[in-house]
C-alpha cells in the first residue's frame, strides 16, 4: 500500500514538473554555437584509408571516432568538430595523399576557416598505440584538445 502511494506521488510530481517546464520559454542559441557559425571555423578529423582495409585500419578508424565523439560531444553537436573517413583510392580523393603527406592510412586533424585549410596535423602515432586503447585514446584526445584550443 505504501509503495503504491509512493509511486503515485512520483507520477504526480513528474506530471507537475512537465507542466511547469512547458511554460518555460525556449532558450536562444548558446553563444559558443553562434560564435562557431559566425566565424565558420571547423576542425575535421579525417581518417584516410584505401579501398582494401586490414583489421588494424578498421580498428584505428573506430577507436578514433569513438575517442573524438566521446571527448568532444558539444563540438560534435555544434558541427565545430567533424569526423570524416575518406577513401583516398576513390577518384577525386588521391590529392589528399600529397596534400597531407600521408605515409599510409592515417588520422589527420585539419582546421578550416571559411572552408579553407588553415592548419593540419598528421597524428602519426595512432599505429603505435592502436593495440593499447588507453594510450590511443589519451594520444588522440590530447591532440584534439590542443587543436581545438588553438582554434578558440
Amino acid at each position: 500500500m505504501m509503495r503504491r502511494s509512493f509511486v503515485g506521488a512520483l507520477v504526480l510530481i513528474a506530471t507537475v514538473g512537465v507542466g511547469v517546464a512547458a511554460d518555460i520559454p525556449a532558450k536562444k542559441t548558446t553563444a559558443p554555437a553562434a560564435a562557431a557559425k559566425r566565424t565558420n571555423d571547423q576542425v575535421i578529423a579525417y581518417y584516410f584509408h584505401g579501398t582494401i582495409r586490414c583489421e588494424t585500419c578498421l580498428k584505428i578508424e573506430n577507436q578514433a571516432r569513438e575517442a573524438i565523439e566521446r571527448r568532444s560531444p558539444l563540438e560534435v553537436a555544434q558541427k565545430r568538430l567533424v569526423f570524416r573517413p575518406v577513401n583516398y583510392d576513390k577518384p577525386g580523393n588521391a590529392h589528399f595523399l600529397k596534400d597531407y603527406k600521408l605515409p599510409c592510412p592515417s588520422l589527420v586533424l585539419v582546421r578550416q576557416r571559411s572552408g579553407k585549410d588553415e592548419k593540419w596535423k598528421l597524428l602519426d602515432k595512432t599505429w603505435e598505440h592502436v593495440e593499447t586503447p588507453f594510450k590511443f585514446n589519451e594520444y588522440v584526445e590530447g591532440e584534439m584538445e590542443k587543436f581545438l584550443g588553438e582554434a578558440k
